[in-house]
């Protein structure tokens, strides 16, 4: 593997004042490690502390420059103890981090910041962006919340807490708000199951030692947010149905639901993450203990395990040169994995009312209400000029990208489906059922993202009954399109266009008006 372009010289001598070393958790990090690393490249002192891997992390982090340890997977507070205590560090103030984890500018700069003005504090609860379908869930993941992440190594240790870990120190911990960022799935949905299984099995085996030590009502709000975080879960796997209130608290209280996809399914995954250390809670509550579970260790296995289950019979009857041999399968993860929202939180507001309100206004105004449904298309921030007539069936999806030029005419249930902007030139027709189509998606990427490309109709068109105009196409200057034509590239002005896809036939000839 090459190592990533050499900036290191020019970022560490910016920093050269800021003496901190980092420690870097591991296991089997071979995909995230190189992003992780290059977001270090500030620092003069950085360790890779690996727990066995098995994969390419350690020669990886080697060849990047980082001084690699390994030590046997314990407990997070013991493995952040141990490099305390075991790994040479250059500098006395440390900076933890997980491979999954990246600096940003913004945050190196506040160290150094902070550093200079707190010499004194213990350590520093640091909070963290999760990442997740590229999307920052700021509500889904409850920022901000906190971790003891910087922090002097004289004056600190670790000790375990359920999948995590609690400090041990007799100084100060402060606080610095410039986060890091957590991309918790960059290894994929079966990592952050596997993952989650163990966390929970440590979840419950803490919260089930801690049963007979119940905190006092005034834990649950006291101001110290790490500790009011700890004292309501160590409540809340008591209560019934607890995993559903989890996740209607995050969805509607904490608003996910404003976060699209990603926070929806963000939502969904810690009510998972609920039930399973609820479920263990009351295994352990009844002296039972748990089966062992092997996972398998990687594509293969997994592909291999799932066609079993589809098909017993065929399984059953391979020989063991087709058991041993992977399938044929040039699409692992399938065509779609869907992108964030591409539209701003205004933008939502604005398409809610629209079509909570606007809409319904607009489609049982009189039939020849025009100057009516002008004036509320201005109101949603459509350009709408004089003499401008759309039939009340008329569906407009985004009303702020619509641009119509004098006495333009919009038939019955023609659509003007503004994901890009629809600019229609003065005097224009689009005739009944007619369909203009500002948006698509890029097929070629797996994120399948939204394509909001505009659609420009020039003056005195006439785009006929039940036509079709993709996005990014212009049609010119008294251009016609053809009823039931659909048109994918520009047309010529002063042409008459037929046919799917639309082709010119003959010029447009206009008579002069007869008295």
């Amino acid at each position: 593997m090459n190592p990533p372009p050499d900036t290191s010289s020019k970022t560490k001598a910016e920093h050269a004042g800021l003496c901190v070393s980092i420690v870097i958790l591991t296991l089997n990090e071979e995909i995230n490690i190189e992003p992780c690393l290059a977001s270090c490249q500030w620092c003069d002192d950085v360790h890779i502390l690996d727990s066995g891997s098995q994969d390419q992390t350690q020669t990886i982090a080697q060849e990047l420059g980082a001084t690699v340890h390994t030590h046997p997977f314990e407990s997070f507070g013991k493995q952040r103890s141990w490099a305390i205590d075991n790994i040479d560090l250059k500098h006395n103030w440390v900076f933890h981090l997980d491979a999954d984890e990246r600096f940003t500018p913004e945050l190196v700069n506040a160290i150094d910041t902070l550093l200079k003005s707190n010499p004194e504090q213990a350590g520093f609860h640091v909070p963290s962006k999760l990442m997740f379908m590229g999307k920052w869930l700021k509500r889904a993941g409850g920022y901000p919340t906190y971790q003891v992440r910087l922090f002097h190594k004289k004056r600190m240790r670790f000790t375990d807490y359920g999948h995590g870990q609690r400090e041990q120190t007799t100084g100060t911990i402060g606080v610095l708000d410039e986060p890091y960022l957590h991309h918790s799935f960059a290894k994929g949905l079966y990592d952050w199951f596997d993952k989650h299984n163990r966390y929970s099995s440590l979840e419950a085996f803490e919260l089930v030692s801690r049963r007979d030590k119940k905190r006092p009502l005034s834990s649950l709000f006291i101001t110290d947010p790490i500790a009011r975080r700890r004292a309501w879960k160590e409540t809340a796997y008591r209560v019934p149905l607890w995993p559903w209130i989890r996740w209607c608290y995050t969805m509607f209280i904490v608003g996910a639901v404003l976060e699209g996809r990603p926070g929806w399914t963000y939502a969904r995954l810690m009510a998972i993450y609920e039930q399973m250390t609820q479920l263990k809670v009351r295994v352990l509550t009844r002296g039972e203990s748990f089966e062992t579970d092997q996972l398998p260790q990687n594509k293969t296995e997994i592909f291999d395990a799932q066609d079993r289950l589809a098909s017993p019979a065929a399984s059953s009857t391979s020989t063991p040169a087709q058991s041993n041999s992977p399938p044929d399968r040039t699409d692992e993860l399938g065509q779609l994995l869907p992108e964030s929202s591409p539209w701003t939180f205004k933008e939502k507001v604005g398409r809610a009312i629209w079509m909570l309100v606007g809409r319904p206004i607009f489609r049982l105004s009189f039939h020849n209400w025009y100057g009516f449904r002008r004036q509320l298309l201005r109101f949603f921030g459509a350009k709408v000029a004089r003499g401008v007539r759309l039939r009340p069936s008329v569906n407009i999806e985004v009303p702020w990208n619509i641009i119509l030029e004098e006495d333009v005419t919009v038939g019955d249930q023609a659509i003007l489906y503004s994901l890009g902007t629809i600019h229609i030139g003065a005097r224009t027709i689009v005739s009944q059922y007619a369909h203009l189509c500002a948006g698509t998606h890029d097929h070629t990427d797996r994120r399948f993202p939204l394509i909001r490309d505009p659609i420009h109709i020039e003056s005195d068109a006439w785009i006929g009954a039940d036509a079709y105009v993709g996005p990014n196409v212009t049609v010119g200057r008294l251009s016609v399109l053809g009823a039931r034509s659909s048109a994918y590239k520009d047309l010529e002005p002063q042409m008459v266009y037929v046919g799917n896809p639309a082709k010119p036939i003959k010029s447009r000839e206009l008579h002069e008006a007869h008295s």
